[in-house]
């Protein structure tokens, strides 16, 4: 009938053998390993339940957007272009239009105004010197702000192939369940 804190006090400078100590490591990492699995079962479990009220929420928009064009034609461009294996919403192309579709959409869709998007351009060593940035920013109303650094390709051309090429746009959300949406609405559209 002793707490175990006097008793480690009692013994903490008594040696341990070799076996001893080996027998209290494998204890503690096998206690490690079942913590592990019970936290990882949980934070499953929570994810499960997170998707669930998620996918409910989603079909409710797709059926109140359903018969709107933009609606459709924006989850058909990300299921086209969009990232589908990263933790991020992230749609990307070098077409200035098409990306204006997709930030129209996540405006009207998802209420996320263009101040509020983060994008970042992927480019080609030639055309490091021409600033395709700004033009990019005055093309789709996002401020210079929002450009994440830029990254350059390098490539074995010493001459342009394509003179107005300015790059691929990626446009990025941060938070993972703008993805998760995305990836239950092109369900929701193939199935319909």
């Amino acid at each position: 009938d002793v707490a175990k804190s006097s008793i480690s006090l009692w013994l903490r400078d008594f040696p341990l053998t070799k076996d001893e100590k080996r027998y209290l490591k494998s204890r503690r990492d096998k206690n490690i390993s079942r913590g592990r699995i019970k936290a990882g079962a949980v934070l499953h479990s929570r994810r499960l339940e997170r998707d669930k009220l998620l996918l409910e929420e989603t079909r409710i928009e797709f059926r109140q957007n359903l018969h709107h064009p933009l609606y459709l034609v924006g989850i058909s461009l990300y299921w086209a272009e969009g990232t589908k294996r990263s933790n991020v919403f992230a749609f990307t192309n070098s077409d200035s239009d098409m990306i204006n579709v997709m930030l129209s959409w996540i405006e009207k869709f998802w209420s996320v105004p263009r101040k509020d998007i983060g994008v970042r351009l992927f480019s080609h060593k030639l055309y490091a010197h021409e600033r395709c940035e700004e033009q990019w920013s005055k093309e789709i109303a996002i401020p210079l702000s929002n450009f994440k650094k830029t990254i350059y390709k390098p490539t074995g051309l010493l001459v342009k192939k394509r003179p107005e090429y300015k790059g691929c746009l990626r446009v990025e959300l941060g938070k993972t369940t703008n993805l998760r949406k995305m990836l239950f609405l092109q369900r929701m559209l193939l199935e319909y």
